[in-house]
């Protein structure tokens, strides 16, 4: 798998993406610690909006990006945008009120809807072979698990010493290096589109998902994800924080587990998928979120909370959501015609988080107000009936 690694364009990137997700995996538990400062047992509430304009921002300016970027010299637009994350990065060790925290984190996001889905259409050209590029996802997915397991361990011991504002330093210098890195490579130029449209570029690749069926899948697939990682995201610092009333360097660890599970499943994806197919892999990865989610509900409600039982649950439910969230660049690259790339990437992008959207204030809402085990429920069934659509849907592979 390190072996992609000896390419220096991809080389670069990945460890631009490194850089990147790690500053942003601090500024995730400094934002849930501000939250709960500022909230206390509201603080699912307030990161549910949080992460409300986060989507919002992709499912409105990505599919945009998509359109126009080939207008631009693609190097530079992801080193503007890098120096525009930081500074915003900055910005927020500076906030406080929850105005502030709001506007600042719109320009952040917005900045990050324009550069993600233009990052990952960049690779499958970088690497053409589909074998290098399985384990460019799986690595990339690794990048994102490191994310929670060293973030999480960084952010630990940076809070036994300082405020947790200091983390918001350390996503700063996150994009900085990004922007270095991606500014010392040669990119490839676009392939031009088939037409030149600006809003034909928009519908393009969303019209391109109810053509294929392995896309029709693909978007109850998203569902499933953005309902296990929204369970996740915003509700863990109300297990750990309040439910359980630990300490804060409880909820790094927490998320260290969930973190640790994806990259598990992740390491062995490469392997699985020479013998298993796309949708097999994924429909699994879901039925082991839902039956998690379920079963810690269970739990709960028999035995009361425990960090254990939580830390096993948040682990598995990793392992599900990689197997399921890995593969989807795979699908994207079979679904394309080459000169497409960017289009449907960002059309994967925005309708995704179009889930997101939805799932995360939902998610904050009904612990919120009906708590964990209400909470739990809900979202497994929402996982179980996505699923099932995802299956019956993807009719050929």
């Amino acid at each position: 798998m390190l072996s992609i690694l000896k390419d220096k364009r991809f080389r670069h990137l990945f460890f631009a993406q490194i850089l990147a997700l790690h500053g942003t995996g601090l500024a995730s538990i400094a934002l849930a610690l501000l939250a709960f400062d500022l909230t206390g047992q509201n603080a699912a509430l307030l990161l549910s909006g949080i992460f409300t304009i986060k989507m919002l921002a992709y499912v409105i300016v990505s599919p945009i990006s998509g359109a126009i970027i080939n207008k631009f010299n693609r190097r530079i637009y992801l080193v503007i945008l890098d120096m525009i994350r930081a500074s915003a990065a900055l910005s927020l060790v500076f906030v406080r009120e929850i105005w502030q925290i709001y506007l600042v984190i719109l320009l952040l996001q917005v900045a990050s809807a324009a550069f993600t889905p233009i990052y990952q259409a960049t690779i499958p050209e970088i690497l053409p072979d589909e074998h290098e590029y399985t384990q460019a996802l799986s690595l990339s997915r690794i990048a994102y698990d490191l994310e929670n397991i060293i973030s999480a361990g960084v952010a630990g011991l940076i809070l036994m010493v300082y405020s947790y504002n200091i983390l918001f330093l350390g996503t700063m210098f996150g994009f900085l290096g990004s922007a270095v890195l991606v500014i010392s490579i040669i990119l490839p130029k676009f392939i031009p589109t088939k037409d030149q449209n600006v809003l034909q570029n928009i519908t393009h690749g969303i019209q391109k998902f109810w053509i294929y069926s392995r896309l029709k899948g693909l978007i109850f697939l998203n569902i499933a994800i953005a309902s296990g990682g929204s369970m996740i995201i915003v509700n863990t610092i109300i297990f750990v924080r309040s439910d359980l009333s630990l300490d804060e360097i409880a909820f790094p660890i927490t998320m260290f587990a969930f973190g640790l599970g994806s990259m598990l499943a992740a390491l062995y994806l490469p392997r699985l998928l020479e013998s298993f197919t796309d949708k097999k892999l994924m429909i699994s990865g879901c039925v082991i979120m839902l039956l998690s989610f379920y079963i810690l509900a269970i739990w709960i409600k028999l035995f009361g909370i425990s960090w254990s039982a939580l830390i096993i649950i948040w682990i598995t439910t990793g392992i599900g959501y990689s197997s399921v969230l890995t593969p989807i660049g795979r699908i994207i690259r079979k679904s394309s015609d080459g000169s497409d790339f960017t289009q449907l990437y960002a059309a994967q992008f925005s309708l995704s988080h179009a889930c997101w959207l939805v799932m995360y204030p939902f998610s904050g809402w009904v612990m919120t107000i009906y708590g964990s085990i209400f909470s739990l429920i809900a979202v497994a069934s929402i996982i179980l009936i996505s699923t099932v659509i995802a299956f019956y849907s993807w009719t050929s592979e």
